[in-house]
């Protein structure tokens, strides 16, 4: 692994502070269940999905509903707050400076938003050639390159770079192992390239930061452990939550019985 930083031309704005945590996680059906999924628009539906069930179920199914509307509005509530916080860390001196991306091995970088102005160095330096996003579309509507919006929709494109959006929300949001199983896919695709993937949440530190340790668990067959170490040893601001690394030894699992199953297989036909 080489550990390289790099800080955007002109940062505007991402992401908390605190040390990197590993505490047990909560149940994972629990974990699932809180998780909100990107948008607004489908909450009232995860709301009223209790048909057929009993009453004291639909209550708690509602009660979580409310919670994930909440925990998401207060995300976007906070979101250019700590965002500002991300650039003024990254233009700080000394111990407390925190550059704005590190690059992970060969074919990872691990970082804040993608700003716009960073764009020709991600491509040109960096040898970018796909973007993991990991962030709702509302944190890069305006800041980073997208293809949502008309404007905007070949903004990646046109600089050869393809993008892969897995929308997890900001704070309390834990990627899917669905997501993950993408995400792993999609950075292999561009190591078997010989190229780079800039994975980004909004500072670089949880959503992108589970991602990437997924990415590494598939690639050295890892334990999470193992992988968010190597991660932290090179970018040591890193904050695993609790429900993100339970998701990681639920990716863990599915990756070692993969490898039994296929070595079974293997002896078999011998």
């Amino acid at each position: 692994m080489v550990p390289a930083g790099g800080a955007p031309d002109r940062p505007a704005a991402c992401g908390g502070a605190g040390p990197q945590v590993l505490a047990s996680a909560p149940d994972a059906a629990a974990t699932s269940q809180r998780s909100p999924p990107s948008g607004f628009s489908s909450w009232p539906r995860a709301a009223n999905s209790g048909a057929g069930r009993s009453p004291l179920r639909q209550l708690r199914g509602r009660r979580m509903a409310a919670g994930a509307f909440l925990e998401a509005g207060l995300a976007r509530v906070l979101f250019y707050p700590t965002l500002l916080y991300t650039v003024f860390l990254e233009k700080m001196p000394g111990r407390a400076h925190r550059d704005w991306y590190h690059r992970i091995d060969a074919t990872v970088l691990l970082g804040a938003l993608p700003l716009r102005s960073m764009t020709r160095r991600l491509v040109q330096d960096e040898n970018v050639r796909g973007v993991i996003t990991m962030n709702e579309e509302y944190e890069t509507r305006f800041l980073c390159n997208s293809a949502k919006f008309l404007v905007q929709k070949t903004e990646w494109k046109k600089v050869g770079v393809e993008q892969l959006r897995l929308s997890t929300v900001d704070m309390t949001g834990i990627p899917t192992l669905v997501n993950l199983r993408k995400g792993v896919q999609f950075a292999l695709k561009y190591q078997s390239l010989g190229q780079s993937v800039y994975v980004h949440c909004k500072a670089g530190r949880s959503r992108s930061a589970t991602m990437v340790a997924a990415y590494l668990i598939q690639v050295h067959k890892w334990s999470p452990e193992e992988a968010v170490r190597a991660i932290t040893k090179i970018r040591s601001h890193i904050y695993i939550r609790p429900g993100q690394f339970e998701v990681l030894k639920e990716f863990h699992k599915e990756i070692t019985e993969g490898a039994a199953k296929d070595a079974a297989h293997h002896t078999s036909q011998t």
